[in-house]
């Protein structure tokens, strides 16, 4: 048999010959099986029957005891029962496929409900959604595959700002997290054939709060006007929210005396996107609403702050299911600063 399960006609086959008295060795023969295999399916299939003359019983070998006990292992060994009804799929359905949220968001989020409904794993809802149990596909979900990990090369400066602050300088508070306003700041574009609109975007280290506003042009005319609008909207207060911003060495930041006036900026190594690992998960959610390669020609403002409020109220598991609005609006107000969020 090679390894192969028994079969049907396999275990008639058995019967027959051990009716016949034909040893084990020559079953093993005729079956196509070990003698081993023999003996541990006449042990399995074995019954008490009463003989209709003595009014005794005895053992023998039944194939359908043999089928059943078989059919009864595989059913055993096919996976959990999928725990799926038809409000449940339609609540995952519309939290991943309209909402944009992940599925550990998704099941937070009909736990918190209190509805009465099966109460199902993440990984669960990624196995249902790969099976087709789910009007979803792998096109719904926030991230695929990660890459492994590529070893980090030599870091060294970027020549247009060797005279600027590199990332290596940057005070160590920031790596805390303990402290409210340092920032990361990057852009996200479309496709290079289209129009050069594009997403900047600013994130802050501590609360995952974000600010997206739309740029014309991917030019640093257009970061410098972003960044004074954030000025004038803050107004007193802006200085206490926004103490340093890291980016990295794109044509769109190459302002970096303008951009002081704001706040201290502060640029990554080159080819060095890890060393704003915030800003680039951040940039992940925002592509939920903005694929990459496709063009951002129909981008508005109003996109852009409905992709600000749908980032600061999803609910972030590294926050213990906290929303950034939330921990931002607590940090500001022991600050005595009123943020509209």
């Amino acid at each position: 048999m090679g390894g192969q399960h028994l079969t049907w006609e396999n275990r008639i086959a058995i019967e027959s010959l051990l009716k016949a008295k034909v040893s084990a060795s020559q079953i093993a023969a005729v079956v196509g099986c070990s003698k081993r295999t023999v003996y541990r399916e006449i042990q399995r299939g074995q019954c008490e029957q009463l003989n209709g003359t003595t009014y005794e019983m005895y053992t023998i070998y039944s194939a359908q005891k043999a089928q059943n006990r078989a059919d009864q292992m595989n059913d055993l060994h096919k996976g959990r029962p999928v725990k799926l009804c038809p409000e449940l799929a339609a609540h995952l359905e519309d939290y991943i496929g309209t909402k944009h949220y992940s599925p550990a968001a998704a099941v937070r989020e009909i736990l918190l409900q209190g509805l009465a409904l099966p109460q199902i794993s993440a990984n669960t809802v990624y196995r249902y959604i790969y099976r087709g149990y789910l009007r979803l596909c792998g096109l719904d979900l926030p991230v695929g595959r990660y890459n492994v990990k590529q070893k980090q090369g030599e870091q060294r400066t970027a020549k247009a700002h060797r005279n600027d602050r590199s990332i290596d300088e940057r005070p160590p508070e920031v790596e805390t997290r303990e402290d409210v306003g340092f920032w990361e700041m990057d852009t996200v574009v479309g496709t290079s054939a289209g129009p050069s609109r594009c997403l900047l975007v600013l994130t802050e280290r501590k609360t995952r709060f974000e600010i997206v506003r739309m740029l014309e042009s991917k030019t640093a005319r257009e970061v410098l006007r972003v960044l004074r609008e954030l000025r004038q909207e803050f107004g007193e207060d802006f200085r206490k929210l926004f103490k340093t911003i890291t980016c990295d060495n794109g044509c769109e930041f190459a302002a970096a005396k303008e951009m002081e006036q704001f706040a201290p900026i502060y640029y990554c190594h080159p080819y060095s996107s890890w060393e704003r690992g915030t800003n680039e998960n951040q940039n992940k959610l925002i592509r939920r609403f903005c694929k990459k390669g496709k063009s951002m020609a129909c981008v508005t403002a109003d996109h852009a702050e409905y992709i600000t409020l749908w980032m600061n109220n999803y609910p972030r598991r590294l926050l213990g299911w906290r929303r950034p609005a939330d921990l931002m609006a607590a940090e500001c107000a022991a600050m005595g600063i009123k943020l509209a969020v």
